[in-house]
C-alpha cells in the first residue's frame, strides 16, 4: 500500500521569543493565542486553561488554518498576518484587532494564558443556579449536618478475595458527605465550564476563604476528579476544601438573593 507523505507543519515548540495574536470569542473574552517564530519555523494554538471548553474545539480550527498556510509556503509571522487580515467578528472565534505583541518565551506566553480574569469568574458565576432556592437550601444544611466522622473518609479493604480476583480499595463516603456532594452539583458549582483537567489542584487557601468563583473551580475539580481517580472528595472533606468550597458559595448566594429565604 502506498503512504502519502505527511503534510508540512510549523514546528510545535521554539526556545525563541515568539510573537502572538489574542483570539477571542463574540463575548470578546480571550480564549486562546496564535503564535509563531520564524527563526524555528514554529508555530501553535496556546489555549488559555482559564477560558471555557469551546477553545479546544476553536484551537483545532485555527491549528488547521496554520497547517494549510504552511502548505503553502508562509513563514510563521506571515501566516499570523494572513489569519489576523481574514478574522471575522462574527465567527465563533477571531483574532482581537490590534492584539499582535511578543512574548519573550513560548513559556512566558503559556504563563500569561494562565492568568484568571474577571471575565473568568463572571463565566463561573454564571453557571451558578440562584433561582433553585431548594437546592441552596439543600447545600446549607448539608454543610450544616456535615460531622468530624464524615470528614475522616473510612477505606474499605483490599486485597485479594476468596475466588482469586483483586479488589481495589475504595473510599467510603458517608450519607451526609454524599448529600453535600450531592448539593453541589444542585447548584451549579459542578460545571464543565472549568477546564479542571488543565488547571493547578485546587488546595486550601490561606485562612480557609475562597471566592465564589474559585469555589465552583474547586468544587468541580474535586468532584469530577473523583471520576478518574478514588480519593479527591476523601482529601477534600479531610483537609477543609470541601467546608471552604460550600461556605463560599452559601454566602455567595445569601449576598446576591438578599438572604436564604429571599429567592423562595
Amino acid at each position: 500500500m502506498r503512504h502519502e507523505p505527511a503534510a508540512p507543519r510549523y514546528r510545535a515548540e521554539t526556545d525563541g521569543p515568539v510573537h502572538h495574536l489574542t483570539v477571542a470569542n463574540a463575548r470578546g473574552e480571550a480564549m486562546g493565542y496564535l503564535w509563531a517564530n520564524d527563526e524555528d519555523d514554529a508555530a501553535g494554538w496556546c489555549l488559555r486553561p482559564a477560558g471555557d471548553r469551546a477553545g479546544f474545539g476553536e484551537g483545532l480550527e485555527w491549528s488547521t488554518k496554520l497547517a494549510a498556510a504552511k502548505a503553502r509556503g508562509l513563514v510563521p509571522t506571515a501566516a499570523l498576518a494572513e489569519l489576523a487580515r481574514g478574522s471575522d467578528p462574527r465567527c465563533v472565534s477571531h483574532v482581537v484587532p490590534g492584539s499582535l505583541s511578543a512574548a519573550p518565551s513560548l513559556a512566558a506566553l503559556t504563563e500569561l494564558a494562565r492568568v484568571v480574569t474577571e471575565a473568568d469568574d463572571r463565566r463561573l458565576l454564571a453557571q451558578l443556579d440562584r433561582r433553585n432556592a431548594d437546592a441552596w437550601r439543600e447545600l446549607r444544611e448539608a454543610l450544616a449536618g456535615l460531622t468530624d466522622e464524615d470528614r475522616d473518609v473510612r477505606w474499605s479493604e483490599g486485597g485479594q478475595r476468596s475466588d482469586g480476583t483483586r479488589q481495589m480499595s475504595h473510599p467510603i463516603h458517608s450519607e451526609r458527605l454524599r448529600r453535600l456532594v450531592g448539593a453541589l452539583a444542585s447548584v451549579g458549582a459542578v460545571t464543565p465550564a472549568y477546564l479542571w483537567q488543565d488547571n493547578p489542584p485546587p488546595a486550601v487557601p490561606a485562612g480557609g476563604r475562597l471566592g465564589p468563583a474559585d469555589a465552583v473551580r474547586a468544587a468541580t475539580a474535586v468532584v469530577r476528579g473523583e471520576r478518574f481517580g478514588d480519593g479527591t472528595i476523601a482529601q477534600a472533606a479531610g483537609n477543609g476544601l470541601l467546608d471552604a468550597v460550600a461556605e463560599s458559595l452559601c454566602a455567595w448566594y445569601e449576598a446576591v438573593t438578599g438572604g436564604p429565604e429571599a429567592a423562595s
